[in-house]
């Protein structure tokens, strides 16, 4: 038989040089040659588990995605083997079990898994990635974790769970230890690695229920049933990595934490409710370093520029508006970070701090010991800041003081909960505000929402377009298939639709006469400014997003 190496260059696949150095890293590491041949990248795993296949005669599937796997199957292979020797069952037929392995050398743990399940193992060829995710989506995320530590009755409280842990997490070092601890770890790297921005773990009556937020939108993960008898004990550990009450079950708690993955520093948030099935968990992920510029929110050009103008203005203030989860704490501080210079003084307000942005002074509010925004904006005052930011504002005391101090020479950034630019005016003025405070101290109001972007390796023409509204059937459309690098979600990664109103005299003498918000909106399309539809369906046509993300988030009709 043909040695492995040798099938490999009479392919094409290595070079005669690629396999002597291959061959001495081999001696050198002591491990065999396909080993190194993968992790000095001259070939993927899939080319070399498809030669070693012909080689040996078993089958190689390059994906187990669109297999059909029976439920007797998994019920009759325990998920302590399939975790422990990384193999996924198929099928059974009469005494023969077929599964599928990635190291067709190890030929010891088959006799291990004919022994203890008393089949005759049949063995197909599959990638390590392709039989990890099968095992995850047919036995349930942490399944292996949960069945070692309910065998080791680790559910009951441990000493351990009274201390207070206030040191960096080192996930992947730890996630090696069968226990709690690794669950809870398993769940933070799992979401981190495939861009969740929030993890929910919510109790019900017979199940707890495991989500990931990313891009926006909540997707279940598929968890081991008996996850559900170790619940309080996972609470417990998020307790005990964000300094909380271990014992306080009764009311909410919030904390923070810090992870490191992939040598990375992450922050968490996270927030804990009572329910009447027990104790909700929801972690917030957030990047420690926050590089984002203006640049890369997706702003047009052109649009990018209007921002810039307004922005250099010395003093006013410039509203973002939009629902919770729209991006605009994001946007205040890409604007922040593009003014922040060694000249100026910029003091932010905010409720929570989100990122730490270095070189400017953020403050947290505690309204539970009276310091509010207006509190804490008349402290700052003192400081003498340039710029300021206001984490919103929402009430008349703070709106006053703000538009005071943007009348007496400082620029200030803040946040609206109305649903587009042309309410922010009517917005002021509902809360008390006069009108003429509103024109003279507003220098813009910029609404935003997010949407998904189509996934760029797996983006195709839509041809059939009867079910999308009038506005989308004359255009190219286009949509994501869904693939491995976007999870076949067809999504991968998010973007704005904004509209950008700066208060020119025309919208002034509107807000002075107390116009309506369609009043304002008409007068500012009339001016040739862009709404959120009209930003979304340029988008559409660049084939940036689809109809379906530009409908979701902004429910309007097309004109």
């Amino acid at each position: 038989m043909a040695k492995i190496g040798e099938i490999l260059i009479q392919k094409g696949l290595i070079t005669s040089q690629q396999l002597e150095a291959a061959m001495a890293e081999s001696r050198k590491k002591g491990e065999v040659i396909g080993k190194t041949l993968v992790r000095l990248k001259f070939v993927t795993e899939a080319q070399l588990l498809e030669v070693l296949g012909e080689q040996l005669g078993l089958p190689f599937y390059p994906s187990l995605k669109n297999i059909d796997i029976e439920q007797a199957v998994i019920d009759k292979v325990p998920v302590k083997y399939v975790w422990h020797y990384k193999f996924m069952p198929l099928k059974i037929m009469g005494r023969i079990l077929t599964i599928a392995i990635s190291d067709p050398l190890a030929i010891w743990s088959m006799e291990d898994l004919k022994l203890h399940l008393g089949y005759d193992i049949e063995r197909v060829l599959a990638v390590e990635e392709e039989i990890l995710a099968a095992i995850r989506r047919y036995y349930g995320f942490g399944a292996d974790t949960v069945d070692k530590i309910l065998k080791k009755d680790e559910v009951k409280e441990k000493k351990e769970e009274t201390k207070r842990v206030e040191e960096i997490e080192e996930v992947e070092k730890s996630a090696q230890e069968a226990s709690v601890i690794r669950l809870v770890n398993q769940i933070l790297s799992e979401a981190i690695s495939g861009r969740a921005t929030d993890i929910h773990i919510e109790p019900y009556r017979d199940k707890v229920r495991v989500r990931y937020r990313i891009d926006g939108i909540l997707y279940d993960i598929n968890v081991s049933e008996q996850i559900k008898l170790l619940h309080q004990a996972i609470v417990s550990r998020v307790k005990i990595l964000s300094n909380l009450n271990v014992v306080e079950r009764r009311l909410p708690q919030d904390g923070r934490a810090m992870v490191k993955l992939h040598n990375k520093q992450i922050d968490l948030r996270i927030s804990i409710i009572p329910s009447i099935y027990g104790e909700s968990v929801v972690i917030r992920i957030l990047p420690v370093h926050f590089l984002l510029n203006l640049e890369d929110l997706g702003f047009f050009p052109e649009d990018f520029k209007k921002i810039e103008d307004i922005m250099q203005k010395p003093h006013g203030i410039i509203f973002l508006t939009g629902p919770t989860g729209s991006g605009k704490t994001t946007t205040l501080y890409a604007c922040l970070s593009k003014l922040n210079k060694d000249t100026v003084k910029i003091i932010t307000i905010e409720d929570p701090v989100e990122y730490d942005l270095g070189g400017i002074m953020q403050i947290q509010i505690k309204p539970e010991i009276g310091f509010d925004f207006a509190n804490a904006l008349r402290s700052i005052l003192r400081h003498d800041p340039d710029i300021m930011m206001i984490g919103e504002v929402r009430d008349l005391e703070t709106a006053e003081l703000s538009i005071r101090t943007a009348l007496t020479g400082h620029l200030i950034f803040s946040t609206l909960h109305t649903n587009d630019a042309a309410s922010g005016a009517t917005r002021l003025i509902d809360i008390g505000i006069e009108p003429y405070l509103v024109a003279s101290s507003v220098n813009a109001f910029i609404s935003q929402r997010l949407v998904r972007t189509i996934c760029p390796k797996c983006k195709t023409e839509r041809k059939h377009k009867e079910k999308l509204p009038e506005a989308f059937r004359n255009v190219s459309v286009f949509y994501g298939k869904g693939c491995d690098a976007c999870k076949s979600i067809g999504y991968r990664g998010r973007t704005t639709i904004y509209e950008i109103f700066p208060i020119v005299s025309e919208i002034q003498d509107l807000i002075l006469n107390k116009a309506s918000a369609v009043q304002i909106q008409q007068k500012a399309k009339g001016l040739g400014f862009n709404t959120l539809w009209d930003v979304g369906m340029t988008k559409v046509k660049k084939g940036i997003t689809t109809p379906e993300e530009v409908l979701r988030v902004t429910k309007l009709e097309e004109d």
